[in-house]
């Protein structure tokens, strides 16, 4: 396993997640998500930057750790379409889970934010595979 690449595999793709998830979620997004999961209106908050940026780190390391010890991803295609399915199921169990154990979401909510994260982790994926595979041997 090439450390480097891992390293710069996650910087790049955690760009993706931060980046696009600020378009898809602050913009794009924004109004189907909310008209979809109106119960997450009353626990909004102001943006914790630092917990955003964290998170959208281990979520780039797991993308990148598993092209790169697993999975041999070594383009922006195959990242692209493995980070795709990646984030849909790992979304899909999370918010399965907020589902059935509270109010804030709703069945079409879950829907358009696997949608979404999709989407986002596509484009993550994409830049961790790219990465992966610039200049190897």
């Amino acid at each position: 396993m090439n450390t480097n690449k891992l390293i710069f595999g996650t910087l790049l793709g955690f760009v993706g997640y931060f980046m696009g998830g600020f378009l898809m979620y602050t913009i794009v997004f924004k109004d189907l998500l909310a008209s979809t999961n109106p119960g997450m209106a009353g626990v909004q908050a102001e943006p914790n930057m630092l917990a955003i940026a964290v998170g959208n780190l281990a979520a780039s390391f797991l993308l990148t750790y598993i092209f790169e010890r697993w999975a041999g991803i070594r383009t922006w295609m195959t990242g692209a379409i493995s980070g795709a399915m990646i984030g849909a199921l790992v979304t899909f169990s999370y918010d399965c889970m907020i589902l059935g154990t509270s109010t804030l979401m709703t069945w079409s909510g879950v829907f358009v934010d696997v949608l979404v994260y999709a989407i986002i982790s596509a484009i993550a994926g994409a830049l961790s595979g790219w990465m992966l595979g610039f200049k190897r041997a």
